[in-house]
């Protein structure tokens, strides 16, 4: 997540869409003041004449490392945090600035979505469970997955109605995120890194992933996406 008082932008960061990696090409932009939520210890390193600031309040600056369900429900005391939804950034940071600033996010097939989803969450499952079993059971070996069910919806949404300026389309990453810095007017080139792709050895496209029962499982956990962006299976 990323709050740029330089370029007057906000970047609403959804799970596996290449989040990570567009604010990695994003960091050197920014200026001192502007606020950029912390990655992991790995990402950080990778942007560290840039990185992360300004997003820490209360316990948070403090230091303190606090559980993501914490962050979620308490930003007040933590502050800014990645996949924040909307709802709390237009707290935060006032009807003032989230009115003013171009806000835009990434989103993906939700089938396709899925498939990076499984294989990120699964990353240290030994063995690792198949698709199926992923998507229809909440545990495996007696440990949780917690929920099989993405919610970047409400990254971008509030009360069910999408408030960003622009939604880019995953597969379109690289030419619609120029376009995007084009018009809030960062005039140097973007690079994308691959982030997190390494969790991914299996590369069969992912229609290769489900039968009837999962594919319609998905379609119904997404209604509104797939509707919304007219995404197909």
């Amino acid at each position: 997540m990323i709050l740029s008082r330089k370029h007057r932008f906000i970047f609403l960061r959804t799970a596996k869409t290449g989040g990570t990696s567009t604010e990695l090409a994003l960091s050197p932009a920014c200026g001192p003041d502007d606020i950029l939520a912390p990655l992991s210890k790995k990402e950080e390193r990778k942007r560290r004449k840039s990185p992360a600031r300004n997003y820490a309040l209360g316990l948070g600056r403090l230091g303190v490392r606090l559980p993501g369900e914490f962050r979620h429900h308490f930003p007040q005391y933590y502050g800014y945090y990645n996949h924040m939804p909307a709802t709390q950034i237009r707290r935060m940071a006032g009807e003032e600035t989230w009115n003013d600033f171009y806000k835009f996010t990434i989103e993906r097939n939700p089938w396709d979505r899925q498939v990076s989803f499984y294989f990120w969450r699964t990353r240290k499952s030994k063995p690792q469970p198949d698709f199926r079993t992923f998507l229809l059971s909440r545990w495996h070996r007696g440990k949780a997955f917690r929920s099989a069910r993405m919610k970047n919806w409400w990254t971008y949404t509030i009360d069910d109605k999408v408030v960003v300026d622009r939604v880019i389309r995953y597969e379109r990453l690289a030419e619609e995120l120029a376009e995007v810095c084009s018009e809030i007017g960062i005039t140097d080139p973007v690079r994308l890194p691959t982030a997190k792709g390494h969790t991914r050895a299996d590369r069969r496209h992912y229609r290769d992933y489900y039968d009837d029962e999962t594919r319609d499982l998905v379609a119904g956990w997404y209604k509104r996406e797939i509707e919304t962006f007219g995404w197909a299976f």
